[in-house]
């Protein structure tokens, strides 16, 4: 038997496929296996359209910076962030979602705009932010556009000199797989559109009248007459438009993967599509898996903090400026929980529980005309190239580690920083301390740097949960989202009603929360076993919902943060495409330092596998801590940012403390820290309310001019502690 041209025949099947978390793994045209043609295959082929391309491009030259259009062999640069990758039928274009662009001089078939078609293989990872083309062919006489809406439609439309013509499908194209989808206009001008081999029904926008050309910035290229395939002509609000906000429009690409892109001058039969579909290699068919949230490991290692890489997504972190070793992670022995502060989420530090739930208890934010310059949100969670954002290990030990995050509150647009009414003024900055036990347990302090007159007013803290793509708020968080508590044991669950309508509405939750009186704890329902919990410091502390905003989920749920790059700091989900995050609520409590230069709060916040009310001696014991003595010329203080028991004074080779723990003020999990420590140290610990083993962890850090000695106990009671620390010298 005669075997087909390759350009014929149907192709042969992957000999290797690497699936991996965040997708296909890079494959090249080596991968293809040659087959000889069946009977069957010579029948597909021979109603291949193979004749009357017009244009047909081709990405194995992708590495090289460009795409071969193999009828005008025209070399089309590639602008932007790409990778190349594989299609079902060869070769193929991965793109970033923000900067990636081809362009190519017009086709006469495409300004004709009747008897014409379009057909790609396409792979979105993410509906786009608005419209975006898959190609777009802009002239002022008569000009064609097929692409995608910012809700996954297929759209095509007709452009001539007085009149818009305009079609939309139903149905959503399906994300992480692979589709071919076709566009064809006959000679009367009608379009069909196609996904898959069906023909998918539609709705078409009226005609509307056409305002004459106007020519705009656009990537690589002035002109307005030309093919762009991938990227918008100029920027565009989000979608919607009307809940954007600040209203910035945003430039954007398509944000997932183009193969086999060709144009007909001719329109397609429903026959030429089904064809063209079976041609493609079912392997890579199949959906790949969503990138997940990345976390360092996924079991229980050694407690401490450690410098690391996280990776994402390939093409999402090939277009990072920062150098390897940028994120932290803090690791706990006894569960696969982690603290981590990742670029993805501009060092915004996120609780990340033994699934991979992941919670945050935000950032301070300010908002609104003359404090933020743009008079939206100045926020670290806007600096999306993390241009302010830093985060470094202060001190790591088996006792505890503590972790230093600096940021400047800034908008998003031109990286304004809030309340510097000059370019030379400071402004608003931030220190977050992150004093973090072996317990799972953290003390973060906030320190405000300003000297605006409203600064007591700034906010400090949003129970936010982050959302990752392929996932619904309801994945991750229970209808009975929170539960509060107080020190007496009393506690309220708050629950949200599930939603049953599609579309955009206000999500029904609660509007305030009022019971328990005097309540301290907030306990976040998540769907795992280790919980976030907060417990605020001082009176009075205030709880309050997180409601307003209208959601396609039961959950208010927005995804222009974390990992997205445009600038906005307000963008409804429309889908579950893309990282997102949900807001709770928002707790307000007392300042606990401050000068004419800043303002601080300290907040306890951590994972735990206890209920709400279960909570409480943990709360009292850091709140109310309980009195302590010590022997010889040492003296001893309770010091609530480090939640621990800061000793000073001349340090003996023995040490004798007594921790006087009672109902009110019992003693949990209780930390010393010794400066001018020499030596190192041996412990031992009496309690009277149990023989229950405790775990001592020490630590020994050394400082300029003397070391330090931090020992944690692992111990709860409501009787007095004695705690004797010999020096080995």
């Amino acid at each position: 038997m005669t075997d087909l041209p390759d350009a014929l025949c149907p192709r042969g099947r992957l000999s290797r496929l690497s699936l991996s978390g965040v997708g296909l793994a890079l494959l090249t045209t080596a991968a293809f296996t040659p087959v000889q043609c069946t009977a069957q295959q010579r029948a597909q082929a021979a109603l291949q359209p193979t004749s009357g391309i017009a244009a047909r491009w081709d990405f194995s030259s992708a590495p090289q910076g460009f795409a071969l259009e193999q009828i005008s062999r025209s070399h089309d640069p590639i602008v932007g962030i790409s990778r190349p990758t594989m299609s079902p039928v060869g070769s193929a274009l991965q793109m970033d979602g923000y900067t990636t662009a081809i362009r190519h001089t017009s086709l006469e078939p495409l300004a004709r705009a009747n008897d014409v078609s379009i057909s790609c293989w396409l792979q979105l990872e993410a509906y786009p932010w608005n419209e975006v083309p898959i190609l777009d062919q802009d002239n002022p006489d008569r000009g064609v556009f097929f692409g995608v809406d910012a809700e996954g439609h297929l759209i095509a439309s007709l452009t001539a000199k007085t009149e818009l013509r305009k079609l939309r499908t139903v149905a959503a194209l399906p994300l992480r797989q692979w589709t071919l989808v076709t566009m064809t206009v006959s000679r009367d001008r009608q379009i069909a559109l196609y996904i898959g081999g069906q023909s998918i029904g539609g709705y078409t926008v009226a005609q509307e009248a056409v305002a004459p050309a106007v020519s705009t910035s656009e990537p690589g290229s002035n002109q307005a007459s030309d093919i762009l395939i991938g990227h918008v002509r100029k920027p565009l609000l989000p979608g919607p438009p009307s809940m954007i906000h600040p209203q910035l429009p945003v430039e954007y690409s398509l944000q997932g993967s183009l193969g086999d892109l060709t144009v007909y001058d001719h329109a397609l039969t429903a026959e030429n599509v089904r064809v063209l579909v079976a041609a493609g290699d079912s392997l890579l068919l199949k959906k790949t898996l969503w990138p997940t949230f990345p976390r360092w490991q996924t079991a229980a290692g050694e407690f401490g903090a450690f410098y690391t890489t996280l990776k994402f997504d390939p093409v999402w972190d090939q277009t990072r400026r920062i150098a390897p070793d940028s994120d932290v992670v803090v690791r706990f022995p006894n569960a696969s929980i982690q603290l981590v502060f990742w670029q993805g989420t501009n060092y915004v530090p996120a609780w990340v529980t033994e699934n991979n739930r992941w919670y945050s208890d935000e950032f301070i934010e300010v908002y609104g005309h003359p404090r933020c310059p743009d008079g939206e949100d100045c926020e670290p969670m806007s600096d999306k190239q993390v241009r302010y954002s830093h985060v470094r290990i202060l001190e790591t030990t088996p006792a505890r580690a503590v972790i230093h995050w600096r940021y400047a509150i800034s908008e998003v647009e031109r990286y304004g920083i809030a309340d510097a009414p000059t370019p030379t003024a400071w402004g608003d900055w931030a220190d977050e301390y992150w004093t973090v036990y072996p317990d799972g347990v953290a003390i973060r302090r906030q320190v405000l740097w300003s000297t605006a007159p409203e600064r007591d007013k700034t906010e400090f803290q949003e129970s936010i949960v982050l959302i990752p793509a392929g996932e619904t708020p309801e994945d991750s968080i229970h209808f009975d989202a929170l539960r509060f508590a107080n020190l007496q044991g009393d506690a309220h669950t708050y629950s949200w009603h599930p939603k049953t309508d599609r579309g955009l509405s206000l999500p029904k939750g609660p509007e305030h929360f009022t019971e328990p009186a005097d309540a301290v704890i907030q306990w976040v329902n998540l769907k795992s076993t280790w919980r976030p919990f907060q417990v605020a410091w001082g009176a009075p502390v205030k709880f309050a919902a997180y409601n307003g905003e209208p959601s396609i989920s039961t959950f208010e749920w927005w995804n222009h943060w974390p990992v997205a790059q445009i600038p906005s700091s307000g963008r409804p989900a429309l889908a579950a495409d893309r990282p997102g995050h949900t807001s709770l609520s928002h707790i307000y409590w007392p300042i606990s330092e401050q000068d004419d230069q800043h303002i601080g709060r300290i907040l306890m916040t951590g994972l735990t596998t206890l209920e709400a009310t279960q909570l409480a001696p943990l709360a009292a014991s850091w709140r109310t801590p309980a009195q302590a003595d010590v022997t010889d010329s040492a003296s001893i203080r309770y010091d609530a940012a480090q939640r621990a028991y800061v000793l000073s004074g001349a340090m003996p080779e023995t040490l004798t403390i007594t921790v006087h723990g009672s109902k009110q003020s019992p003693v949990v999990d209780p930390t010393f820290v010794l400066p001018g420590w020499q030596g190192k140290a041996s412990v031992s610990v009496k309690s009277g309310s149990s023989d229950q083993p405790i775990e001592v962890k020490l630590g020994y850090v050394e400082e300029l001019e003397q070391a330090k000695l931090i020992a944690f106990l692992s111990i709860a009671s409501d009787h007095d502690v004695t705690i004797t620390i010999h020096s080995h010298k």
